[in-house]
């Protein structure tokens, strides 16, 4: 009888060796589950790192935008200055226009001079024509009084 408790105690002992090996098993499959767990965690970090990197590229992008927002109102901005020196620049024209039109004035100035010096010279052909008329004035004098 004690033989066979003996040998009853030794079964039981191989089975309690035999669950703390299955317990070792479950252990590791443990070991293994939380390592599963703490590599999906690293999977959703790494899920979130990507979603913040696109972010961050979207951010870029729109900084770029921003850039090239900027360099549009620039030229927006550098093209309305020169849209006013284009309106700056009218009144010179109309200036330029007023200095036309004095440039017509002397134009007629001068032609004016011309006509009054043709008429000059046509008054001092006049003259000489009527020197003339009083020489055959004086010659028909003397003729008459020959």
């Amino acid at each position: 009888a004690l033989t066979e408790a003996l040998v009853d105690s030794l079964a039981l002992t191989e089975a309690l060796v035999d669950s703390l090996a299955l317990t070792e098993a479950e252990v590791d499959s443990l070991a293994l589950t939380e390592a599963l767990v703490d590599s999906l965690a690293l999977t959703e970090a790494l899920v979130d790192s990507l979603a913040l990197t696109e972010a961050l590229v979207d951010s870029l992008a729109l900084t770029e935008a921003e850039v090239d927002s900027d360099a549009l109102t620039e030229a927006l901005v550098d093209s309305l200055a020169l849209t006013e020196a284009l309106v700056d620049s009218l009144p010179l024209t109309d200036a330029e226009v007023d200095s036309l039109a004095l440039t017509e004035a002397e134009v007629d100035s001068d032609a004016l001079t011309d006509a009054l010096v043709d008429s000059l010279a046509l008054t001092e052909a006049l003259v000489d024509s009527l020197a003339l008329t009083e020489a055959e004035v004086d010659s028909l004098a003397l003729t008459d009084a020959e």
